[in-house]
Protein backbone atom coordinates (compact mmCIF):
# COMPACT_ATOMS: atom_id res chain seq x y z
CA UNK A 1 0.00 0.00 0.00
CA UNK A 2 1.47 3.36 -1.11
CA UNK A 3 0.65 5.58 1.88
CA UNK A 4 1.52 8.84 0.11
CA UNK A 5 -0.70 7.95 -2.83
CA UNK A 6 -3.51 7.16 -0.40
CA UNK A 7 -2.95 10.52 1.30
CA UNK A 8 -2.93 12.25 -2.10
CA UNK A 9 -6.27 10.71 -3.07
CA UNK A 10 -7.78 11.73 0.27
CA UNK A 11 -6.52 15.30 0.01
CA UNK A 12 -7.87 15.66 -3.53
CA UNK A 13 -11.33 14.59 -2.38
CA UNK A 14 -11.26 17.02 0.56
CA UNK A 15 -9.73 20.02 -1.24
CA UNK A 16 -11.46 19.71 -4.58
CA UNK A 17 -14.58 17.52 -4.14
CA UNK A 18 -15.83 19.03 -0.88
CA UNK A 19 -15.43 15.88 1.23
CA UNK A 20 -15.28 16.29 5.02
CA UNK A 21 -11.86 15.32 6.37
CA UNK A 22 -13.11 13.21 9.29
CA UNK A 23 -15.58 11.25 7.15
CA UNK A 24 -13.24 10.77 4.18
CA UNK A 25 -10.40 9.60 6.42
CA UNK A 26 -12.71 7.17 8.20
CA UNK A 27 -13.94 5.78 4.87
CA UNK A 28 -10.39 5.36 3.60
CA UNK A 29 -9.18 3.54 6.70
CA UNK A 30 -12.19 1.21 6.54
CA UNK A 31 -11.54 0.42 2.87
CA UNK A 32 -7.79 -0.05 3.19
CA UNK A 33 -6.75 -1.73 6.45
CA UNK A 34 -3.14 -0.74 7.05
CA UNK A 35 -0.68 -1.40 9.84
CA UNK A 36 -0.43 1.07 12.71
CA UNK A 37 2.83 2.70 11.65
CA UNK A 38 1.52 3.41 8.14
CA UNK A 39 -1.80 4.56 9.57
CA UNK A 40 -0.01 7.15 11.71
CA UNK A 41 1.96 8.41 8.71
CA UNK A 42 -1.20 8.63 6.60
CA UNK A 43 -3.05 10.63 9.27
CA UNK A 44 -0.01 12.81 9.87
CA UNK A 45 0.32 13.71 6.18
CA UNK A 46 -3.39 14.32 5.55
CA UNK A 47 -4.04 16.44 8.62
CA UNK A 48 -0.62 18.11 8.40
CA UNK A 49 -1.19 19.21 4.80
CA UNK A 50 -4.70 20.46 5.58
CA UNK A 51 -3.63 22.31 8.72
CA UNK A 52 -0.61 23.95 7.07
CA UNK A 53 -1.90 24.50 3.53
CA UNK A 54 -1.41 28.28 3.37
CA UNK A 55 2.13 27.97 4.75
CA UNK A 56 3.00 25.14 2.36
CA UNK A 57 1.70 27.15 -0.59
CA UNK A 58 3.73 30.14 0.58
CA UNK A 59 6.87 27.96 0.55
CA UNK A 60 6.02 26.57 -2.90
CA UNK A 61 5.46 30.07 -4.24
CA UNK A 62 8.99 31.07 -3.23
CA UNK A 63 10.55 28.30 -5.33
CA UNK A 64 8.08 27.82 -8.18
CA UNK A 65 8.13 29.62 -11.54
CA UNK A 66 4.34 29.19 -11.71
CA UNK A 67 1.67 30.47 -9.27
CA UNK A 68 0.34 27.74 -7.00
CA UNK A 69 -3.25 28.30 -8.12
CA UNK A 70 -2.17 27.70 -11.73
CA UNK A 71 -0.64 24.30 -11.03
CA UNK A 72 -2.52 21.11 -11.77
CA UNK A 73 -4.32 19.98 -8.61
CA UNK A 74 -2.34 16.71 -8.38
CA UNK A 75 0.93 18.63 -8.74
CA UNK A 76 -0.06 21.05 -5.95
CA UNK A 77 -0.95 18.21 -3.60
CA UNK A 78 2.21 16.20 -4.34
CA UNK A 79 4.30 19.29 -3.57
CA UNK A 80 2.38 19.97 -0.37
CA UNK A 81 2.90 16.37 0.78
CA UNK A 82 6.63 16.55 0.06
CA UNK A 83 7.20 19.94 1.67
CA UNK A 84 5.11 19.05 4.72
CA UNK A 85 7.39 16.06 5.30
CA UNK A 86 10.53 18.17 4.82
CA UNK A 87 9.42 20.84 7.31
CA UNK A 88 7.42 18.92 9.89
CA UNK A 89 8.57 15.27 9.93
CA UNK A 90 12.07 14.34 11.12
CA UNK A 91 12.30 10.57 10.67
CA UNK A 92 12.06 10.40 6.87
CA UNK A 93 15.33 10.99 4.95
CA UNK A 94 15.21 13.84 2.44
CA UNK A 95 16.28 11.61 -0.45
CA UNK A 96 13.32 9.30 0.28
CA UNK A 97 10.91 12.27 0.23
CA UNK A 98 12.29 13.39 -3.16
CA UNK A 99 12.12 9.88 -4.62
CA UNK A 100 8.58 9.27 -3.37
CA UNK A 101 7.43 12.61 -4.81
CA UNK A 102 8.96 11.98 -8.23
CA UNK A 103 7.62 8.41 -8.33
CA UNK A 104 4.14 9.65 -7.42
CA UNK A 105 4.35 12.28 -10.14
CA UNK A 106 5.49 9.64 -12.65
CA UNK A 107 2.34 7.67 -11.91
CA UNK A 108 -0.17 10.54 -11.65
CA UNK A 109 1.26 13.47 -13.67
CA UNK A 110 4.37 12.21 -15.53
CA UNK A 111 4.90 15.48 -17.43
CA UNK A 112 5.44 17.24 -14.07
CA UNK A 113 8.24 14.97 -12.78
CA UNK A 114 11.03 17.42 -13.53
CA UNK A 115 9.12 20.40 -12.16
CA UNK A 116 8.29 18.64 -8.88
CA UNK A 117 11.85 17.36 -8.53
CA UNK A 118 13.21 20.90 -9.03
CA UNK A 119 10.87 22.59 -6.58
CA UNK A 120 11.44 19.99 -3.84
CA UNK A 121 15.22 20.17 -4.23
CA UNK A 122 15.09 23.99 -4.14
CA UNK A 123 13.15 23.75 -0.89
CA UNK A 124 15.79 21.40 0.52
CA UNK A 125 18.53 23.90 -0.36
CA UNK A 126 16.51 26.68 1.28
CA UNK A 127 16.27 24.63 4.49
CA UNK A 128 20.03 23.98 4.44
CA UNK A 129 20.68 27.70 4.06
CA UNK A 130 18.00 29.29 6.29
CA UNK A 131 16.75 26.48 8.52
CA UNK A 132 13.10 25.58 9.07
CA UNK A 133 12.19 28.29 11.55
CA UNK A 134 9.63 30.89 10.46
CA UNK A 135 11.15 34.32 11.12
CA UNK A 136 8.35 36.47 12.53
CA UNK A 137 10.77 39.36 12.99
CA UNK A 138 10.94 39.75 9.20
CA UNK A 139 7.26 40.66 9.03
CA UNK A 140 5.86 44.16 9.62
CA UNK A 141 2.29 42.90 9.95
CA UNK A 142 2.06 40.42 12.84
CA UNK A 143 -1.46 39.28 11.92
CA UNK A 144 -0.36 38.51 8.38
CA UNK A 145 2.63 36.58 9.71
CA UNK A 146 0.36 34.51 11.98
CA UNK A 147 -1.97 33.90 9.04
CA UNK A 148 0.86 32.53 6.89
CA UNK A 149 2.71 30.51 9.51
CA UNK A 150 -0.35 28.85 11.02
CA UNK A 151 -2.40 28.73 7.81
CA UNK A 152 -5.35 30.65 9.18
CA UNK A 153 -6.97 32.98 6.62
CA UNK A 154 -6.41 36.61 7.60
CA UNK A 155 -10.12 37.35 8.09
CA UNK A 156 -10.29 34.55 10.68
CA UNK A 157 -7.18 35.87 12.45
CA UNK A 158 -8.99 39.23 12.80
CA UNK A 159 -12.03 37.44 14.29
CA UNK A 160 -9.88 35.78 16.97
CA UNK A 161 -8.33 39.13 17.89
CA UNK A 162 -11.80 40.70 18.03
CA UNK A 163 -13.24 38.05 20.36
CA UNK A 164 -10.30 37.16 22.62
CA UNK A 165 -8.07 40.24 22.54
CA UNK A 166 -4.45 40.48 21.42
CA UNK A 167 -2.71 38.38 24.07
CA UNK A 168 -5.14 35.45 24.07
CA UNK A 169 -5.56 35.47 20.29
CA UNK A 170 -1.81 35.27 19.73
CA UNK A 171 -1.68 32.30 22.11
CA UNK A 172 -4.73 30.51 20.66
CA UNK A 173 -3.92 30.83 16.94
CA UNK A 174 -0.79 28.62 17.07
CA UNK A 175 -2.87 26.02 18.95
CA UNK A 176 -5.29 25.74 16.02
CA UNK A 177 -2.82 23.43 14.28
CA UNK A 178 -2.24 21.31 17.37
CA UNK A 179 -3.95 17.99 17.95
CA UNK A 180 -6.91 18.53 20.31
CA UNK A 181 -7.32 16.44 23.45
CA UNK A 182 -9.05 13.09 23.08
CA UNK A 183 -11.98 13.59 25.45
CA UNK A 184 -14.88 11.31 26.29
CA UNK A 185 -18.07 11.82 28.26
CA UNK A 186 -18.86 9.25 30.91
CA UNK A 187 -22.38 7.89 30.46
CA UNK A 188 -23.69 7.97 34.01
CA UNK A 189 -26.81 6.08 32.90
CA UNK A 190 -24.61 2.97 32.79
CA UNK A 191 -21.50 3.59 34.93
CA UNK A 192 -19.75 6.12 37.16
CA UNK A 193 -16.81 8.30 36.20
CA UNK A 194 -14.56 6.68 38.80
CA UNK A 195 -15.47 3.20 37.55
CA UNK A 196 -14.96 4.19 33.91
CA UNK A 197 -11.54 5.67 34.67
CA UNK A 198 -10.60 2.39 36.40
CA UNK A 199 -11.88 0.34 33.44
CA UNK A 200 -9.95 2.49 30.98
CA UNK A 201 -6.76 2.18 33.02
CA UNK A 202 -7.26 -1.59 33.08
CA UNK A 203 -7.53 -1.46 29.27
CA UNK A 204 -4.10 0.18 29.12
CA UNK A 205 -5.29 3.73 28.47
CA UNK A 206 -4.21 6.71 30.56
CA UNK A 207 -7.41 8.38 31.76
CA UNK A 208 -7.63 11.62 33.77
CA UNK A 209 -10.66 13.75 34.71
CA UNK A 210 -11.34 16.88 32.66
CA UNK A 211 -11.21 20.23 34.45
CA UNK A 212 -14.37 21.81 32.98
CA UNK A 213 -17.09 19.17 32.88
CA UNK A 214 -17.86 16.81 35.73
CA UNK A 215 -18.34 13.93 33.28
CA UNK A 216 -15.29 14.57 31.06
CA UNK A 217 -12.30 12.25 30.88
CA UNK A 218 -9.12 12.90 28.87
CA UNK A 219 -7.55 9.84 27.26
CA UNK A 220 -3.83 9.68 26.45
CA UNK A 221 -1.38 6.96 25.52
CA UNK A 222 -4.16 5.39 23.46
CA UNK A 223 -1.99 3.18 21.28
CA UNK A 224 -4.02 0.54 19.45
CA UNK A 225 -7.12 1.61 21.37
CA UNK A 226 -7.34 4.84 19.35
CA UNK A 227 -7.72 3.13 15.98
CA UNK A 228 -10.16 0.55 17.34
CA UNK A 229 -12.01 2.56 19.95
CA UNK A 230 -15.43 1.75 18.50
CA UNK A 231 -14.63 -1.96 18.82
CA UNK A 232 -13.77 -1.77 22.52
CA UNK A 233 -16.32 -3.34 24.83
CA UNK A 234 -16.50 -0.14 26.92
CA UNK A 235 -17.59 1.81 23.84
CA UNK A 236 -19.92 -0.90 22.50
CA UNK A 237 -21.56 -1.24 25.91
CA UNK A 238 -22.29 2.49 25.96
CA UNK A 239 -20.07 3.49 28.87
CA UNK A 240 -18.83 6.62 27.10
CA UNK A 241 -19.23 8.92 24.11
CA UNK A 242 -16.41 10.79 22.37
CA UNK A 243 -17.18 14.49 22.98
CA UNK A 244 -15.29 17.73 23.58
CA UNK A 245 -15.79 19.51 26.90
CA UNK A 246 -17.09 22.66 25.21
CA UNK A 247 -19.96 20.62 23.75
CA UNK A 248 -20.66 19.15 27.18
CA UNK A 249 -20.75 22.61 28.75
CA UNK A 250 -23.54 23.77 26.42
CA UNK A 251 -25.84 21.08 27.82
CA UNK A 252 -24.70 21.66 31.40
CA UNK A 253 -25.36 25.38 30.99
CA UNK A 254 -28.95 24.65 29.94
CA UNK A 255 -29.18 22.31 32.95
CA UNK A 256 -32.25 20.22 32.01
CA UNK A 257 -34.06 18.52 34.89
CA UNK A 258 -35.79 15.14 35.13
CA UNK A 259 -39.40 15.59 34.02
CA UNK A 260 -38.72 18.59 31.74
CA UNK A 261 -40.01 18.72 28.18
CA UNK A 262 -36.97 19.65 26.09
CA UNK A 263 -36.46 20.47 22.41
CA UNK A 264 -33.11 19.95 20.66
CA UNK A 265 -33.64 21.85 17.41
CA UNK A 266 -30.51 20.66 15.56
CA UNK A 267 -29.93 17.27 17.13
CA UNK A 268 -27.60 15.35 14.79
CA UNK A 269 -25.21 13.70 15.29
CA UNK A 270 -26.59 13.33 18.82
CA UNK A 271 -23.82 14.03 21.32
CA UNK A 272 -25.69 16.87 23.01
CA UNK A 273 -29.09 15.18 22.62
CA UNK A 274 -27.96 12.11 24.50
CA UNK A 275 -26.32 14.27 27.17
CA UNK A 276 -29.67 15.99 27.71
CA UNK A 277 -31.15 12.53 28.28
CA UNK A 278 -28.32 11.60 30.64
CA UNK A 279 -28.77 14.74 32.73
CA UNK A 280 -32.52 14.13 32.85
CA UNK A 281 -31.94 10.53 34.00
CA UNK A 282 -34.21 9.31 31.18
CA UNK A 283 -37.16 11.10 32.79
CA UNK A 284 -39.32 13.63 30.96
CA UNK A 285 -39.25 14.02 27.19
CA UNK A 286 -36.76 15.22 24.61
CA UNK A 287 -37.78 16.03 21.04
CA UNK A 288 -34.71 15.80 18.82
CA UNK A 289 -35.11 17.31 15.36
CA UNK A 290 -32.85 17.66 12.36
CA UNK A 291 -33.28 18.62 8.72
CA UNK A 292 -31.28 15.60 7.51
CA UNK A 293 -33.05 12.27 8.04
CA UNK A 294 -29.88 10.24 7.38
CA UNK A 295 -28.08 12.11 10.18
CA UNK A 296 -30.89 11.29 12.59
CA UNK A 297 -29.86 7.66 12.18
CA UNK A 298 -26.59 8.58 13.92
CA UNK A 299 -28.60 9.96 16.85
CA UNK A 300 -30.66 6.78 16.98
CA UNK A 301 -27.54 4.63 17.05
CA UNK A 302 -26.14 6.64 19.98
CA UNK A 303 -29.47 6.47 21.81
CA UNK A 304 -29.50 2.69 21.58
CA UNK A 305 -25.87 2.26 22.56
CA UNK A 306 -26.10 4.66 25.53
CA UNK A 307 -29.62 3.46 26.49
CA UNK A 308 -31.27 6.87 26.29
CA UNK A 309 -34.99 6.10 26.35
CA UNK A 310 -36.74 9.49 26.60
CA UNK A 311 -35.84 10.87 23.16
CA UNK A 312 -38.25 11.15 20.24
CA UNK A 313 -36.61 11.90 16.89
CA UNK A 314 -38.35 13.96 14.22
CA UNK A 315 -37.23 14.70 10.67
CA UNK A 316 -38.02 18.41 10.54
CA UNK A 317 -36.42 21.63 9.37
CA UNK A 318 -36.11 23.95 12.35
CA UNK A 319 -36.72 26.93 10.06
CA UNK A 320 -40.29 25.69 9.52
CA UNK A 321 -42.47 26.81 12.44
CA UNK A 322 -44.83 24.23 13.98
CA UNK A 323 -47.87 25.97 15.42
CA UNK A 324 -48.80 23.05 17.67
CA UNK A 325 -45.48 23.42 19.55
CA UNK A 326 -45.93 27.07 20.48
CA UNK A 327 -45.11 27.72 24.15
CA UNK A 328 -44.79 23.99 24.92
CA UNK A 329 -41.16 23.42 25.98
CA UNK A 330 -39.49 23.97 29.35
CA UNK A 331 -35.98 24.03 27.87
CA UNK A 332 -34.64 24.41 24.34
CA UNK A 333 -31.16 23.72 23.04
CA UNK A 334 -30.31 25.47 19.80
CA UNK A 335 -26.82 24.43 18.79
CA UNK A 336 -27.07 26.22 15.48
CA UNK A 337 -25.42 25.48 12.15
CA UNK A 338 -22.46 27.84 11.87
CA UNK A 339 -19.13 28.54 10.19
CA UNK A 340 -17.32 26.22 12.62
CA UNK A 341 -14.33 28.50 13.18
CA UNK A 342 -13.95 27.15 16.71
CA UNK A 343 -13.37 23.54 15.61
CA UNK A 344 -10.84 23.98 12.80
CA UNK A 345 -8.37 21.79 14.72
CA UNK A 346 -10.72 18.89 14.02
CA UNK A 347 -11.91 19.94 10.56
CA UNK A 348 -9.10 22.09 9.14
CA UNK A 349 -10.67 22.33 5.68
CA UNK A 350 -13.39 24.58 7.15
CA UNK A 351 -11.05 27.56 7.24
CA UNK A 352 -10.47 27.48 3.48
CA UNK A 353 -14.04 26.91 2.26
CA UNK A 354 -15.98 29.69 3.99
CA UNK A 355 -17.39 32.46 1.75
CA UNK A 356 -19.13 35.76 2.48
CA UNK A 357 -22.25 34.49 0.74
CA UNK A 358 -22.22 31.30 2.79
CA UNK A 359 -21.79 33.22 6.04
CA UNK A 360 -24.67 35.56 5.20
CA UNK A 361 -26.91 32.57 4.45
CA UNK A 362 -26.01 30.96 7.79
CA UNK A 363 -26.81 34.19 9.67
CA UNK A 364 -30.30 34.21 8.15
CA UNK A 365 -30.88 30.57 9.08
CA UNK A 366 -29.68 31.17 12.65
CA UNK A 367 -31.99 34.16 13.04
CA UNK A 368 -35.01 32.12 11.87
CA UNK A 369 -34.12 29.24 14.17
CA UNK A 370 -33.77 31.60 17.13
CA UNK A 371 -37.14 33.27 16.52
CA UNK A 372 -38.87 29.90 16.24
CA UNK A 373 -37.13 28.72 19.42
CA UNK A 374 -38.46 31.70 21.37
CA UNK A 375 -41.99 30.98 20.20
CA UNK A 376 -41.67 27.31 21.21
CA UNK A 377 -40.56 28.24 24.74
CA UNK A 378 -42.97 28.31 27.69
CA UNK A 379 -43.18 31.42 29.79
CA UNK A 380 -40.39 31.03 32.34
CA UNK A 381 -38.62 28.54 30.09
CA UNK A 382 -34.94 28.70 29.12
CA UNK A 383 -33.20 28.69 25.75
CA UNK A 384 -29.51 27.95 25.29
CA UNK A 385 -28.11 29.29 22.02
CA UNK A 386 -24.69 27.95 21.09
CA UNK A 387 -22.33 27.79 18.12
CA UNK A 388 -18.85 26.40 17.54
CA UNK A 389 -17.64 29.62 15.93
CA UNK A 390 -16.10 32.93 16.99
CA UNK A 391 -17.86 35.16 14.46
CA UNK A 392 -19.82 37.88 16.32
CA UNK A 393 -22.35 38.15 13.49
CA UNK A 394 -23.36 34.58 14.34
CA UNK A 395 -23.13 35.07 18.10
CA UNK A 396 -23.51 38.33 20.06
CA UNK A 397 -25.10 40.19 17.15
CA UNK A 398 -27.73 37.47 16.77
CA UNK A 399 -28.69 37.79 20.43
CA UNK A 400 -28.81 41.60 20.22
CA UNK A 401 -31.20 41.46 17.26
CA UNK A 402 -33.32 38.83 19.01
CA UNK A 403 -33.70 40.97 22.15
CA UNK A 404 -35.00 43.85 20.03
CA UNK A 405 -37.73 41.60 18.56
CA UNK A 406 -38.50 39.89 21.89
CA UNK A 407 -37.82 42.45 24.66
CA UNK A 408 -39.40 40.16 27.27
CA UNK A 409 -36.39 37.82 26.95
CA UNK A 410 -33.75 38.02 29.66
CA UNK A 411 -30.10 36.97 29.43
CA UNK A 412 -28.99 34.80 32.34
CA UNK A 413 -25.30 35.57 33.05
CA UNK A 414 -22.82 32.73 33.52
CA UNK A 415 -21.03 32.00 36.81
CA UNK A 416 -18.51 34.75 36.01
CA UNK A 417 -21.23 37.32 35.44
CA UNK A 418 -20.81 37.34 31.64
CA UNK A 419 -23.82 37.55 29.33
CA UNK A 420 -21.86 35.71 26.64
CA UNK A 421 -19.61 32.73 27.30
CA UNK A 422 -16.67 31.78 25.09
CA UNK A 423 -14.57 28.68 25.58
CA UNK A 424 -11.17 28.21 23.91
CA UNK A 425 -8.19 25.82 23.76
CA UNK A 426 -6.74 27.78 26.69
CA UNK A 427 -9.48 26.20 28.85
CA UNK A 428 -8.31 22.62 29.38
CA UNK A 429 -7.71 22.27 25.63
CA UNK A 430 -11.37 22.45 24.60
CA UNK A 431 -12.84 23.83 21.38
CA UNK A 432 -13.91 27.45 20.89
CA UNK A 433 -17.66 27.61 21.53
CA UNK A 434 -20.07 30.47 22.12
CA UNK A 435 -23.12 30.16 24.36
CA UNK A 436 -25.82 32.39 25.75
CA UNK A 437 -28.66 31.39 28.08
CA UNK A 438 -31.99 33.21 27.71
CA UNK A 439 -35.13 33.13 29.85
CA UNK A 440 -38.62 33.93 28.58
Amino acid sequence: MNIRKLALETLLKIDYDGAYSNLEIKRTLQRFPIKDEDRRLYLNIVYGCLQNQIYLDYLIKQQSSRPVNKLHKEVSEILRIAIYQLYFLDKIPNYAIVNESVNLAAEIQPQAKGFINGVVRNIMRKIEKDGKEFKFENWDNEKEALSIRYSVPLWIVHKYYEVYGVEKAETIIPLLNEKPPFTVRCNTLKTSKDQLIKDLLDAGVEATPGNLSSNAIHLTNLGIFESNIENSHLYRDGHFLIQDQAAMLTVERLNPKPGNRVLDMCAAPGGKTTYLSQMMENQGQIIGRDVYANRLKLVEQSMQRLECTNIILEDQDGCDFTQADEASFDKILLDAPCTGLGVIRRKPEIKYHSTKEGRKALVKIQATLLENAVRYLKSGGELLYSTCTINKDENENQISKLLVKFPHLQIIPDQNGNDYTYTSPLMDGCDSFFMCLLKK
